[in-house]
């Protein structure tokens, strides 16, 4: 409401100033001619003002056309560039789960053959960094379970000598510490079980150990 009273308020208000110019300038032509002052002449005035209006907005109207398909073009040059973006974040999520994946493969391949040369130490590291490293989202469940299983089991033959190792136990504490199980995911409640007691232990050890030293 006050908007509209702002607007006419203006538009009376041009209007009124619009006329009063085209009044002072028929009298000042004629004073100037020493002619006499008419009708004929006041309109005459008023129409050359209100073609030189006109001409200036038809002026503005250009201007703002250019103005709106430069704006226009702006705006379709940032769709592109973020189509580009989209396309380019998709490109690196694949190429990000193809790496993790690889990884994966390489963890499990590294703890499996640790498993054949007995190396206890080896095949837990492994394990772990299998299991963090894994991509939860399209990952059997079971898989991981079994990871955590005989990760727990091989933790305890690590760590039999609390005063060894603890490096180790530092560094693996701090990687499960930033991981986040999903809760969606299935076997959660066992899986967190042997989460928290695996990082429980490893917390111990070298928190045992920094109070011994």
């Amino acid at each position: 409401m006050n908007k509209t009273k702002s607007r006419n308020t203006v538009i009376i208000t041009i209007c009124i100033a619009s006329a009063l110019i085209c009044i002072a300038l028929t009298f000042w032509g004629n004073w100037k001619n020493n002619g006499v002052l008419t009708t004929d002449a006041f309109i005459g005035v008023m129409a050359t003002f209100i073609g030189i209006c006109a001409t200036i907005i038809v002026g503005v109207q250009i201007v703002n056309h250019f103005e709106l398909r430069r704006m226009q073009e702006n705006i379709k040059a940032i769709e592109e560039e973020r189509k580009e973006m989209k396309n380019q974040q998709e490109d690196f999520s694949v190429k990000m789960y193809n790496s993790r994946l690889c990884m994966e493969n390489a963890f499990t391949v590294i703890a499996m053959l640790a498993e054949k040369e007995g190396d206890n130490a080896l095949e837990f590291t492994a394990w772990v960094y299998s299991i963090i490293i894994n991509n939860w989202d399209s990952s059997r469940a079971d898989v991981l379970l079994s990871r955590y299983i005989r990760a727990s089991e091989l933790s305890i033959m690590v760590f039999k000598n609390q005063n060894e190792r603890v490096d180790l136990a530092k560094e693996l504490y701090a990687a499960l510490a930033f991981f986040k199980v999903p809760d969606d995911i299935k076997y959660y409640e066992e899986i967190m079980k042997f989460h928290f007691a695996l990082r429980s232990l490893l917390k111990s050890v070298y928190s045992s150990n920094a109070n011994n030293n």
